[in-house]
């Protein structure tokens, strides 16, 4: 039986919740996998989707040097066969101690496109990422960027799309009915971190130009808003207020089911500036809402097919934004178009077979 760690940040973002489905969708009579959760001092925590049956190494959260050491003694004391990492501030620590740990496989997942890391973290990448077993580029534009501005041999540079929780998802939609007031409303939902990348302020002003023709609508924003949030927060309510929208846009909060909310939407909405590939957009699809979204990374316009389920809009254009919005309320229900990468894909690449 082979060992794995696989190290996260604890909070709940999509790279987290993809390794999470990583780990405990493994076969259990081959691999013994340990979740090593580093603390960030979220209000959330990742820890609610691990099953209790997995083990949880905690490591507190520290400054570069204490985090480094940390790291490294959770390797030598477990001695793992494998080694996952799946966000570049652990990524980049962690791929450093390689020469320590020949007999060790280590694997990490890259979350994002290079453009939107700055010169020091792409430096790190240069130094580090050539020292993987193995990368898990999410798309074919990431591998790319990895194997042509990185130099990293191509044989190490796998493409594979996201997975979807689908029996997680199931259990939480199918316990509970739809959250929406029945006041005859058509309902746009959004989710994600209240941070810049989001878009929110892109989407409230795009809305607010539907709003304006019919009064029939409304948004949900879920994800958290505390903290850094709090500034986009009070950013878009000023446009709503501005607009005088304000009674249209409810902001709920972190939600451990935002599934429900979603499922029951009339449309979906990707505002984001940037993504890697984008899995709530990709939950929704396997829901059936159609989308409305920014043609904000390549993927995008690969799980959308304008006009059957979802429609697109130029990237960061909220007029264009608005008419996708407007014309997804036509669709109904919508079969998803997006094929996920197997978990035996994911087990072959862990397995170095």
């Amino acid at each position: 039986m082979k060992k794995i760690l696989i190290f996260l940040q604890d909070g709940v973002g999509g790279a987290e919740r993809v390794s999470v489905l990583l780990g405990k969708s493994l076969p259990l009579e081959q691999f013994e996998v340990k979740f090593c959760l580093v603390n960030r001092n979220c209000s959330n925590s990742i820890c609610d989707f691990i099953p209790s049956n997995y083990s949880i190494i905690n490591i507190p959260n520290a400054g570069p040097l204490r985090m480094m050491w940390q790291l490294y003694k959770t390797i030598r004391k477990e001695k793992p066969h494998v080694v996952f990492s799946s966000v570049l501030y652990l990524n980049t620590k962690i791929l450093s101690f390689c020469p320590l740990f020949p007999k060790t496989r280590f694997v990490v997942r890259c979350e994002n496109y290079l453009y939107t890391f700055n010169k020091k973290q792409r430096q790190r990448i240069r130094l580090t990422y050539h020292c993987a077993d193995a990368i898990i580029a999410q798309t074919k534009e990431m591998g790319d960027e990895l194997k042509n501005q990185m130099q990293i041999c191509p044989e190490k540079v796998f493409v594979l799309q996201n997975p979807i929780d689908t029996s997680y998802i199931d259990k939480l939609v199918n316990q509970a009915e739809s959250p929406f007031p029945p006041n005859g409303k058509k309902h746009y939902v959004a989710s994600g971190r209240f941070v810049k990348q989001k878009g929110f302020d892109l989407l409230l002003s795009a809305f607010c130009i539907i709003a304006h023709s019919r009064k029939d609508v409304d948004l949900y924003l879920i994800g958290d808003k505390e903290k850094e949030g709090g500034k986009i927060y009070m950013e878009i309510m000023k446009i709503a207020k501005d607009n005088h929208v304000e009674d249209d846009i409810y902001c709920t909060g972190y939600l451990q089911n935002p599934y429900v909310y979603i499922k029951y939407a009339d449309c979906f909405v990707l505002s984001s500036r940037w993504e890697g590939l984008p899995n709530v957009l990709i939950e929704s699809q396997y829901l059936g809402t159609p989308a409305a979204a920014f043609k904000c990374v390549p993927v995008v316009e690969r799980i959308i097919n304008d006009g059957e389920n979802g429609f697109l809009a130029e990237k960061d254009n909220v007029s264009s934004l608005a008419i996708a919005m407007e014309k997804a309320l036509q669709l109904g229900r919508i079969e998803s178009l997006y094929h996920s990468s197997s978990i035996s894909e994911f087990e072959k690449i862990m397995s170095g077979g």
